[in-house]
């Protein structure tokens, strides 16, 4: 059975809640592979800032909340 994990790729301080937040990629590894292991090859199923949610319901629109497609924190 294929593991799913939930791996951080950025950290950064957003401005618009005014902490800290993360975007976080859950990744899928195959059976026979492990995930800590050097080179291990995965499909990336979503990728998500940890704080979207909070963002939704507020109205702070971003790529990562999925309310703005055109204005993306974690690029800035």
């Amino acid at each position: 059975m294929a593991t799913i994990v939930g791996h951080t790729v950025k950290a950064i301080y957003c401005e618009r809640v005014q902490q800290n937040v993360n975007l976080v990629e859950e990744r899928i590894y195959p059976d026979a592979i492990l995930p800590d292991s050097p080179g291990a090859q995965y499909l990336v199923k979503n990728r998500k800032c940890n704080l979207g949610i909070d963002c939704n319901l507020v109205g702070n629109a971003c790529k990562w909340s999925g309310l703005n497609p055109n204005y993306d924190p974690f690029s800035l």
